[in-house]
């Protein structure tokens, strides 16, 4: 299926999905498009460091620590 045919296919399931289900996919389609996700009862300060160390990831892969390297 050809890429525009899938947008307006997709457009179509939001289009036609209830209002109760719209929270429920948007941070999915977030998470899709890019947008990162943040916690919503985080305070200005908390986003703002959440904001910085993605930014510090993106800038510097090579500083990242996997937790599963952590003991």
């Amino acid at each position: 299926m050809e890429t525009l045919a899938v947008r307006k296919k997709l457009h179509t399931f939001i289009d036609e999905m209830p209002d109760y289900c719209l929270s429920s996919v948007e941070p999915l389609l977030s998470y899709l498009a890019g947008e990162p996700v943040i916690e919503t009862d985080l305070t200005d300060e908390e986003r703002n460091w959440v904001w910085e160390g993605r930014k510090h990831h993106k800038e510097h892969p090579e500083d990242f620590v996997p937790l599963e390297s952590i003991q």
